[in-house]
């Protein structure tokens, strides 16, 4: 698989969500434990200052999968730990806390496998076109990336139209394949009805031309 497709399948940004408005005297241990309440933790980690080690009261914990992350969003936030409401919701993806982007910048390779993450691609045949399309959105600015939703949205519609078009053009060459057989079937019909017609008259010419017999005894004049 190619390195962008395998990254794509592997983005964790849906599955690390920002646990917030810990108390700094809480162990790391009941952070956890708080957390782990709602399913199986992958990682855990608890920010710090690099100089002077002190917390910053907030955690990125990484879950299993989509569903259990969605979960402790729902399930974590609020709860009470050491006093504190905890704040709990998916965590940034890569590049989306960096410098803010313009309409006409593109949007990024971080965030296209992001996105290439969230589609499901079943099949190797889709799998191996995600590198190409992701490379190629990556390169789109959110402008450019309106315009191609608009173009789509378009092509949707022609392919639609031209679908049901083709289907009309279908059903009338049916009707008129119909139509033309009933003809032939008439002019069968008629020239049957004309053949037997011909031979009636022809039978009733020949019994018309037939001599009278004279009868016996009568003398011919």
């Amino acid at each position: 698989m190619d390195s962008l497709a395998a990254a794509a399948a592997n983005c964790r940004c849906s599955r690390v969500v920002y646990v917030g408005n810990i108390a700094f005297h809480a162990a790391d241990k009941e952070v956890l434990d708080a957390c782990e309440l709602i399913g199986p933790v992958r990682s855990f980690r608890l920010a710090a200052d690099a100089a002077t080690g002190k917390r910053k009261g907030y955690a990125f914990v990484e879950y299993a999968d989509d569903a259990t992350a969605q979960s402790a969003c729902r399930n974590l936030h609020g709860h009470l730990l050491r006093g504190r409401e905890l704040r709990v919701g998916l965590a940034e993806r890569a590049g989306a806390s960096g410098r803010r982007r313009g309409d006409h910048d593109p949007v990024g390779m971080d965030d296209a496998i992001h996105a290439a993450s969230l589609v499901d691609f079943s099949g190797q045949r889709h799998a191996a076109a995600v590198a190409s399309v992701t490379r190629y959105l990556a390169g789109l600015s959110r402008h450019q990336l309106r315009e191609a939703a608009a173009a789509f949205e378009t092509n949707k519609l022609l392919k639609d139209t031209a679908m049901e078009m083709v289907q009309r053009l279908l059903d009338m060459a049916a009707d008129d394949a119909a139509a033309e057989e009933a003809k032939r079937k008439r002019r069968e019909s008629a020239s049957a009805a004309t053949a037997d017609d011909h031979r009636a008259k022809m039978r009733k010419l020949e019994d018309g031309g037939k001599a009278t017999p004279v009868p016996a005894g009568v003398a011919c004049v």
